[in-house]
């Protein structure tokens, strides 16, 4: 088998659908990594997490925390609180209306990744979900 080329195919793939837009990806990676996924962590029974907690959750450094809760913090979606245990430390709570948009966002991207899903049909999407699966795992062997 050829892996170079299979490896240049997708390569070629992925270049094409950052071109046509990010209507699955974008919105994935939108909960993956950023603001978003913080929000999700959030309302997922981490309410009056920390900083570092959510840079290991994510594996992301901790100056980009800072900045995800610095924009979250200034729309008004989650604020800072000295933990009553120990004054050091900054705990992270989710407000109403960071929790609204959280929610929302969420049952968005779910619809339409539903949608994707269902056009797919029952085998390609068990499949798909199969085969991403795996890759994730391969991606974290090899990091």
């Amino acid at each position: 088998m050829d892996y170079q080329k299979y490896a240049k195919e997708l390569l070629d793939y992925l270049i094409i659908g950052e071109r046509i837009g990010y209507i699955i990806q974008g919105n994935i990676s939108e909960i993956a990594k950023g603001e978003l996924a913080v929000l999700i962590y959030l309302i997922d029974e981490n309410n009056g997490s920390n900083a570092r907690n959510i840079s290991q959750r994510f594996d992301i450094n901790t100056s980009r925390v800072a900045a995800i809760l610095n924009n979250l913090s200034k729309k008004g979606f989650i604020e800072r609180r000295s933990d009553s245990n120990d004054k050091r430390k900054i705990c992270v709570y989710i407000t109403d209306k960071g929790r609204q948009y959280g929610e929302e966002r969420r049952r968005y991207i779910l619809e339409h990744v539903c949608r994707m899903l269902e056009k797919l049909g029952e085998k390609d999407a068990r499949e798909h979900i199969r085969i991403m699966k795996k890759i994730s795992n391969l991606c974290l062997d090899i990091s």
